[in-house]
């Protein structure tokens, strides 16, 4: 019986796009999806192709080096593009990793301002709203030498916003959207040590010049890990 087998990871990363142009070309970062793909027979004692244990023990090395690092600083890591980290990953996991098939990277997001229009939550408190994502870099350079955070790193950051009249908020939130994407946040005023509960607030005021019924703000910037806001 062959199978292929997925385990996915998430990294952090700030980088530059070598093939950019404009914007995209600047200093920014990304929440990374890296798929490890391998495929082979399955072992008929123990019911499985490979302990997936053993996947997360091979990619561990490498997303140390990239889990909240600038691309740049990495070694051997001479194209930063999506391709070019899949290729390096790619390189050093195989030797570790017998049955590699293939290594995938790509963003956690759209890429794009595509905001979503999200139904109210009474579980979680939360009004209809809308939904998107940008890229950005930054560091928490008031934080202690040896946080992972303090160091150059990137998100894509996930951001929902309600209010009572969402169709007023569509135009705002693009404006929004252009002023974050693919910037370095701590060159912003203000957001010099962007945590996520800081961009919650910087995100508030901001639409507050627009907007005068703003209900929630929710910054996330990992897969599990976010800020809700309701402007108290």
């Amino acid at each position: 019986m062959q199978v292929e087998l997925v385990k996915e990871f998430y990294v952090e990363t700030a980088h530059r796009n070598p093939h950019g142009a404009g914007r995209r070309a600047q200093l920014h970062g990304h929440s990374l999806k890296v798929e490890v793909v391998v495929q082979g027979e399955v072992d008929p004692a123990m019911g499985w192709l490979i302990d997936y244990g053993d996947i997360k023990r091979a990619f561990e090395p490498l997303a140390e080096q990239l889990d909240h690092h600038d691309a740049a600083d990495v070694d051997g890591l001479d194209d930063t593009s999506l391709d070019g980290i899949a290729a390096w990953i790619r390189a050093r996991l195989a030797p570790a990793l017998p049955g590699l098939k293939d290594v995938r990277v790509s963003i956690a997001g759209e890429g794009a301002f595509a905001p979503r229009e999200l139904p109210a939550d009474p579980r979680r408190n939360l009004p209809p709203r809308w939904r998107f994502s940008f890229e950005a870099a930054q560091s928490l350079p008031h934080l202690p030498d040896g946080h992972p955070c303090r160091l150059l790193h990137g998100h894509t950051y996930v951001v929902e916003v309600g209010a009572g009249d969402l169709e007023r908020l569509r135009e705002p939130l693009r404006r929004l959207y252009e002023r974050l994407d693919h910037r370095y946040l701590n060159e912003i005023p203000a957001l010099a040590a962007a945590t996520s509960e800081r961009l919650c607030a910087w995100i508030w005021e901001w639409l507050s010049r627009h907007v005068d019924d703003l209900a929630v703000v929710v910054v996330q910037e990992t897969a599990s890990a976010r800020c809700v806001y309701h402007g108290r």
